[in-house]
């Protein structure tokens, strides 16, 4: 049995910058348009004009960098982790992430 998970450890480590986009991506769209009504709360005072350029910057550029950034710090945490903290951890996300989904009613 050790070794099967320790292949399928494995099999994910091989796979992880896929797996931590995927998340990553996910909670984005979870929480973006809490992101964005924040965004448009403390921009609400500026003119049109500046409010739509913030907001195509922060669509392009911002989303942009918190996605590298996000995957990246999230692949090396998980890189750290032994086989089966990285199993239970990739198991564990995905289903707090199905809940946040459905409690949102993204699903």
């Amino acid at each position: 049995m050790e070794q099967l998970i320790h292949e399928f450890a494995q099999f994910l480590r091989q796979h992880l910058t896929s797996i931590s986009v995927g998340i990553v991506a996910t909670v984005l769209m979870i929480y973006g348009s809490y992101i964005n009504g924040f965004f448009k709360k403390i921009t609400r005072k500026m003119p049109f004009v500046a409010r739509f350029a913030l907001f195509i910057v922060l669509c392009s550029a911002g989303y942009a960098f918190i996605s590298a950034l996000m995957v990246r710090l999230f692949k090396m945490f998980l890189l750290t982790q032994a086989d089966m903290p990285l199993i239970g951890i990739l198991a564990g996300t995905f289903i707090l992430l199905a809940i946040l989904a459905y409690r949102g009613k993204e699903v």
